[in-house]
């Protein structure tokens, strides 16, 4: 419950440098969609990232027991972005997460360094509908997303209850004489009292 999600199942691009790489994507999304995606027009490399960002909290939410504290508004909630997204950017309703999350973080990473065609043959026909050049073209003109901003902040203001009620940070429910942990988002751990 208390450990992070298997990185191995995040994108690199998206866990670099991070010890909790889900509450990091979060935080991120809800700066991302606080203006309902406006700020992500015309900036194709940044919507590629976003769009992979919260495919992972969807499915990491859905998966990862350590979420399961979360209200069951937030998962669906995420879910809905998730579905909003897809239309917007073209994304076949049945593309597995994890395919997603990877191939839009490999069209972040190529559109960062502006190698448009690499970003192009990371969009393929299979996950995306109009694919390679169509999908940079949505890429590049999302449109508004106001269930993106809805959803990410739910999940921030949630993610950032938990925690502050510590659901994570009890590392001495096993042993008594271990004290405990808590982890501060952005500030790292601090040790308590055996």
């Amino acid at each position: 419950m208390r450990t992070p999600a298997p990185v191995a199942r995040i994108p690199a691009v998206l866990a670099a440098g991070s010890a909790d790489p889900v509450l990091d994507l979060v935080n991120q999304a809800a700066t991302d969609f606080e203006d309902a995606g406006r700020s992500l027009a015309n900036d194709p490399a940044r919507m590629a990232r976003a769009a992979a960002g919260v495919e992972v909290i969807a499915a990491e939410f859905a998966r990862d027991a350590r979420w399961a504290p979360l209200a069951p508004s937030v998962g669906f909630e995420m879910r809905a972005a998730r579905t909003e997204l897809r239309a917007a950017l073209g994304i076949r309703a049945g593309a597995a997460p994890d395919a997603v999350a990877r191939s839009l973080s490999a069209a972040h990473v190529a559109l960062s360094r502006g190698d448009r065609a690499a970003a192009s043959r990371a969009l393929p026909a299979a996950i995306y509908e109009p694919g390679g050049e169509g999908t940079l073209a949505f890429l590049a003109r999302p449109g508004p997303l106001p269930q993106s901003r809805i959803a990410t902040a739910l999940a921030r203001d949630e993610a950032s209850r938990l925690a502050r009620s510590n659901v994570w940070g009890l590392s001495g429910a096993l042993d008594p004489d271990s004290g405990w942990l808590d982890p501060l988002p952005g500030r790292g751990m601090s040790i308590g009292p055996r």
